[in-house]
């Protein structure tokens, strides 16, 4: 079996691949690039224009925003998802290698085609993403509510202490 077709195999598994058959899962490949990147490489910084997605295949990556750590990811994860689907723009956060790492690049381009020419592989790239970052948006919802919560603790502290300072009386 050729490291293509292994390659093609280990994609149809991926959650970004979920629902695509191996042939579906080829198309992706077509248009991919393999590379890799040593430990400590920065894939890409905050700031930088956005124009690929990239596919952990093997190894460990922080995503950090000014920073501050926001995630570890590793096998089967996608960075850049955002730039896939958006027109263009910056990317949001810095993504640095903690291992040396084993990728998938796919030029936003080169998959922007492929949605507008509705094939069914690119379609359902694009609902698997949307999943992706729904569930991401919720984790960003749910740790908001959090910190508005610990912030309503900490108000609620402080005019606690100036009505104690207020009655104070010498």
């Amino acid at each position: 079996m050729s490291n293509a077709t292994e390659l093609v195999q280990k994609l149809s598994q991926l959650p970004i691949c979920r629902g695509l058959t191996q042939g579906e899962a080829g198309v992706l490949f077509e248009i991919a690039e393999e590379t890799t990147a040593p430990k400590d490489a920065k894939l890409f910084t905050e700031g930088d224009p956005g124009n690929t997605l990239l596919i952990i295949l093997e190894g460990q990556v922080e995503v950090t925003k000014q920073g501050q750590s926001l995630a570890k990811v590793g096998q089967g994860s996608v960075l850049g998802e955002m730039s896939l689907l958006g027109a263009g723009g910056t990317r949001s956060a810095t993504a640095t290698a903690l291992t040396d790492l084993k990728l998938l690049r796919v030029q936003a381009a080169r998959f922007q085609k492929l949605v507008h020419d509705d094939n069914l592989a690119a379609l359902k790239i694009v609902a698997n993403l949307a999943q992706v970052m729904s569930r991401r948006l919720l984790m960003m919802d749910e740790k908001l509510i959090e910190l508005l919560d610990e912030k309503s603790k900490k108000k609620q502290e402080l005019a606690d202490f100036q009505r104690i300072l207020s009655d104070w009386s010498f």
